[in-house]
């Protein structure tokens, strides 16, 4: 066993804890059949929310624009793109305790893509560009649905960076499509992944000094999950 390795698995990791941010909604499944990558909560709204993506898309074309803050100004396709991309995954994201992407997530409230379709339905229905009457009725329809979602407060989720949960999870750097080997976990699977991609590479992670995101792809027990009301 190398000494220095195991030292800064156990500083790192052992000591350490991953976050979601989840809705409120969704506590009480979550403390009873823990999180479960192939059950998504938006599968019954799928089919409307792409109908209000094609609605807007279609604005788009017709040379309305509507803009949203991503850090920098995106306007609705960059937002549909990626939101797309979300609903049709089935990985579950842990961030590590940064403040900032933590805090932002706990303000939008009832989750990322409410706050999409609420935002898009709101623009629409003060703006009333010229559209379908069964449009409309869509855009109303949901704009409802996101606004009852939206009463929900989040809480945060952690689990031990050790857990074997984070074994076979995908390691993913902020702004980076290619994936690498989670280092979470056992010792043995932290020795595997900077045995690949060297331990170089993961410190920044490890430290705080770098944003990445980890992708679970299997169902986690809720015995390895905690609400805690800050991230800590």
């Amino acid at each position: 066993m190398n000494k220095a390795h195991y030292n800064t698995w156990e500083k790192y990791i052992d000591k350490k804890f991953l976050y979601r941010v989840v809705s409120d909604e969704y506590i009480p499944s979550i403390k009873k059949i823990g999180l479960d990558n192939n059950k998504n909560p938006f599968k019954d709204k799928k089919k409307d929310i792409f109908k209000l993506f094609k609605i807007v898309l279609n604005l788009k074309k017709r040379g309305f624009i509507m803009m949203r803050w991503w850090g920098k100004p995106v306007d609705q396709e960059i937002v549909i793109n990626c939101t797309k991309k979300d609903l049709k995954s089935n990985y579950i994201d842990f961030t590590p305790d940064y403040k900032k992407t933590i805090d932002y997530y706990l303000k939008l409230k009832g989750g990322a893509l409410v706050n999409t379709i609420l935002i898009f339905t709101d623009e629409l229905l003060v703006k009333k560009p010229q559209l379908k009457e069964d449009e409309w009725v869509l855009i109303k329809k949901l704009n409802k649905w996101s606004k009852k979602k939206n009463q929900y407060t989040n809480k945060i989720i952690k689990i031990k960076a050790s857990s074997k949960y984070l074994e076979k999870a995908e390691f993913q750097e902020l702004g980076k499509k290619k994936y690498s080997p989670s280092p979470f976990g056992s010792f043995e699977n932290f020795e595997k992944a900077i045995k690949k991609n060297k331990l170089k590479y993961y410190l920044p992670f490890l430290k705080n000094k770098k944003l990445f995101y980890l992708r679970v792809k299997n169902k986690i027990h809720s015995k390895e999950l905690s609400i805690t009301p800050k991230n800590n």
